[in-house]
């Protein structure tokens, strides 16, 4: 039985795709560039300004404090603290510091000399709170974002092209019947390499700063913003060798994609066992490059983010999240498809073992989470800690979520055999595993992006749901364009007979 995607289908898709544009429109323009403020006495501040700003919104920005004191009957004298006279009119410099004195004005209508307030450590939390920001002219947000969503989703198809190659190369016989949607997930993973590409090319051009090591002051020993700890790393982060190592990525898996696919409907024609055991080798061929190519890339794409830091448990720790995740996916469409009529050779035996993979990556994910934590945590070691320090201080609740999401969940719905037979269990809990494994490449991205800056609203949500749409869309285009079942594989029967 062939399928082929409905009407009905295709409103959602788009339809989730379109709502997903609106919400990221909106967003887009609320961005905001953090100002930030220390305390120094009742009278004194000192305020920083991290990105790069140019005299007129340094101008404006006095201005506005000045008429925010002037109403509460102070006035602050401003004072450059670190005497950077590097930029020139109109041009931007890379940030300023400041430091404000204050004092009350005698003449302001406000003053309430009856009343002793600490007006600095008022300032402090209006400055903290975000009251007093710049809009995002480098669009970190937005950036950030678009690295979230572009890794997340070409790792759904990654992750599915990693399970059909280990399929075939250890010639696993139950889940033939479910071939076809592995083909069809992996298809969508152009998408992914379109947008990662945009956002690797778009840092090479100045136009966003989420990997220090491309900015050329950092790695220039004659520039104030000089930084030893990267310029060491410059043999392997350096902008060709990067861009060597990300075009042998997408080839890669892009050529091993086409492949498997092409070789899939070869088989369908042809039948014999010929094509079955160069798929064979071929899956086993992928898997060594696999093997390498799935930790180099997460150091890559991810890991150089924070680019003091390293974890040998990296990029097994993102792999399993990619695996998981792909898995994840396999059983939503598979459900899907099921519902509608479309599969009946898929019995629960075959749900049920796709139950085992979501329920086995979760603790795979767990232990390598935990792992990769206490390890660090315990050795307590200054720049390595640091790197659990941002994200336990500043998003404290992502962070020990993911891992509650990631586990509990999973263990406690997903260990009894009749709930990974059960439709609704799996998708529900399937759909808060989904969610939980973006939210972790959410919290892998932004703490070296964005730091204590983040937000999670318009452009975060609007974000998810174009790219869910646009994925789950390009996926029931690839499934309805060959049969849902490869009618000449070897072990098509077993699988057919799958019961336990």
């Amino acid at each position: 039985m062939n399928y082929q995607i409905s009407n009905k289908a295709k409103k959602v898709t788009l339809g989730l795709s379109a709502i997903g544009l609106v919400m990221v429109v909106l967003g887009f323009f609320h961005q905001k560039d953090y100002v930030y403020a220390d305390y120094v006495n009742e009278h004194a501040l000192t305020i920083r300004y991290n990105g790069d700003a140019s005299d007129e919104m340094q101008n404006d920005l006095k201005i506005e404090m000045n008429s925010i004191l002037n109403s509460k009957g102070y006035k602050v004298d401003f004072h450059d603290a670190n005497h950077d006279e590097s930029h020139n009119e109109g041009h931007a410099s890379h940030g300023f510091e400041w430091e404000a004195h204050i004092e009350s004005n005698h003449e302001g209508e406000h003053v309430n000399h009856g009343h002793h307030e600490d007006i600095s450590a008022s300032i402090v939390e209006m400055i903290d709170s975000g009251e007093i920001s710049f809009f995002d002219t480098h669009y970190r947000r937005f950036w950030s974002n678009l690295l979230v969503n572009g890794f997340f989703f070409f790792g759904i198809a990654l992750g599915a092209l990693f399970y059909l190659a280990l399929h075939y190369a250890t010639e696993s016989g139950w889940g033939v019947v479910l071939l076809r949607i592995m083909e069809g997930i992996m298809s969508a993973m152009p998408v992914g390499i379109v947008v990662l590409l945009i956002v690797f090319i778009a840092g090479s051009l100045g136009f966003h700063h989420i990997y220090p090591w491309m900015d050329s002051d950092v790695m220039d020993p004659n520039s104030s913003h000089f930084d030893k700890l990267i310029y060491g790393k410059k043999a392997y982060l350096n902008q060709p060798f990067f861009y060597l190592r990300v075009v042998a990525y997408f080839a890669t898996f892009f050529l091993f994609m086409k492949w498997f696919k092409k070789k899939s409907r070869q088989e369908d024609n042809e039948g014999g066992t010929e094509s079955h055991f160069k798929m064979y080798r071929r899956g086993a061929l992928f898997l060594v490059f696999f093997a390498v190519f799935s930790s180099t890339m997460a150091w890559d794409f991810l890991m150089s983010i924070d680019t003091h830091w390293f974890s040998t448990l990296y990029g097994w720790y993102v792999f399993s999240g990619i695996w998981l995740s792909g898995m994840v996916m396999v059983m939503m469409i598979t459900l899907y498809l099921r519902k509608g009529g479309y599969l009946p050779f898929v019995k629960e035996s075959h749900i049920h073992d796709v139950g085992k993979w979501m329920f086995a990556l979760s603790f795979l994910w767990s232990y390598l989470w935990f792992s990769q934590f206490m390890l660090i945590w315990y050795s307590n070691i200054p720049e390595e800690v640091q790197y659990y320090f941002s994200r336990i201080n500043d998003y404290k609740f992502i962070f020990f979520g993911t891992f509650v999401i990631n586990f509990v969940f999973p263990m406690v719905f997903l260990m009894s055999r009749d709930t990974k037979r059960s439709a609704g269990y799996l998708i529900v809990i399937g759909l808060i595993i989904f969610i939980g494994h973006w939210l972790d490449v959410f919290n892998l991205v932004m703490p070296g992006t964005l730091f204590d800056q983040w937000n999670f609203g318009l452009l975060e949500i609007g974000m998810f749901l174009m790219f869910l749409g646009i994925f789950v869309y390009t996926v029931l285009k690839a499934i309805g364009k060959s049969p849902l079942l490869q009618k000449n594989h070897p072990f098509l029967e077993e699988s057919k007979h799958h019961e336990f």
